[in-house]
């Protein structure tokens, strides 16, 4: 009778183990990780070439003055502007590196009284500006969240109005600065993508000589705007 007992035992172990062992393979448990070449793949290739256009607004600020110091003035700047821009990523796991360079018709402007001579209008105006960058992002799939930086260039000019005693002439320069700014880029195919970004340029003032402005002085100015852009990029 004790030996139908224990092969009674045995028995029921037996089910009971096969029971928990089919439990663990079903669905519900746990199940390994993909293979780290799967994860990667989630992530989208950004590396490559592209051509896009931007546009958006700026707002800004110029610092002018004369030699002499007798006439200056903060004048804000506001505007618009449209471009192109080009550039080439590389891709090393969610990392990105590009370069990137971009030309954009502008018109920031702004006018106010002149410290020293109220009667009179200090007036500029920022037109055509580009820039050259590098990038550096970090991809999270369709996404790519990206900080930039690197040279700037400008064409500004600046008068006064109304043109009343020596001051009779405009001041128009080509100005060279530092860019820097922050973005995020959208992949909304394999080819295009959409772009939106802030940078703030900053430009080395500029002296014009004499007779420029003034026949007896010389007139310098210190401009700096804050872009607001947006863009389409097509990449190939």
């Amino acid at each position: 009778m004790s030996t139908k007992f224990f092969l009674a035992g045995m028995s029921a172990g037996y089910i009971a183990t096969a029971a928990t062992a089919a439990d663990l393979n079903s669905a519900d448990a746990p199940q390994p990780l993909p293979p780290q070449s799967a994860v990667a793949d989630i992530i989208d290739d950004w590396g490559g070439g592209y051509v896009g256009v931007v546009g958006g607004g700026a707002v800004g600020e110029v610092e002018t003055q004369t030699g002499s110091g007798t006439l200056f003035s903060e004048t804000p700047l506001r505007g618009g502007m449209a471009g192109v821009t080009a550039g080439y990523n590389i891709q090393n796991g969610n990392m990105v590196y590009g370069v990137e360079a971009d030309v954009s018709w502008a018109k920031i402007k702004g006018d106010k009284a002149c410290e020293g001579f109220p009667s009179q209008t200090c007036r500029y105006e920022l037109g055509w500006q580009g820039t050259a960058r590098a990038r550096i992002g970090v991809a999270m799939d369709r996404t790519l969240l990206y900080v930039t930086g690197g040279l700037a260039v400008a064409e500004g000019k600046g008068g006064v109005d109304p043109i009343v005693g020596a001051i009779d002439g405009d001041d128009k320069q080509t100005y060279f600065g530092y860019v820097a700014g922050v973005g995020a880029e959208y992949a909304m195919t394999e080819a295009l993508s959409f772009k939106a970004e802030y940078l703030y340029t900053d430009y080395r003032s500029r002296t014009s000589p004499l007779s420029t402005v003034s026949p007896l002085d010389s007139y310098k100015s210190d401009p700096s705007s804050h872009l607001f852009r947006v863009g389409v990029n097509y990449r190939f």
